[in-house]
């Protein structure tokens, strides 16, 4: 009975949804930001001709490419993502991993080479 009470006691106070302490906007919760695991960029990669365009993106930022094992392939450092197209030697029929860290957020993006 003490088990019960406890997990109703905690999914009740930390189900930030529902949450009365929280702020109501959720734009202006930092908490909610940090436990969003559902945040979306309209940011699309495009690999062609052994070029990597970036599109959606605006301001600097790093951009790291790994192969999905896990090696770093690329870096760009401090690059402008409004006209990001930079060559870069990938293969074929291979998927990849694309870091792209902003001064206050980390955006990954998976993607294809075909």
């Amino acid at each position: 009975m003490r088990f019960v009470f406890l997990l109703l006691v905690f999914f009740n106070f930390l189900n930030i949804d529902y949450n009365k302490f929280y702020s109501i906007n959720k734009e202006n919760a930092s908490l909610m930001k940090f436990f969003d695991v559902n945040q979306k960029s309209n940011a699309k990669l495009i690999y062609k001709d052994g070029y990597l365009n970036i599109e959606g993106l605006k301001g600097n930022a790093h951009v790291s490419i790994y192969s999905i094992i896990g090696n770093q392939i690329a870096f760009f450092s401090n690059a402008n993502l409004s006209n990001f197209k930079e060559p870069v030697l990938l293969q074929t029929e291979t998927m990849y991993i694309a870091r792209i860290e902003f001064s206050s957020k980390v955006l990954t993006h998976k993607f294809f080479t075909r």
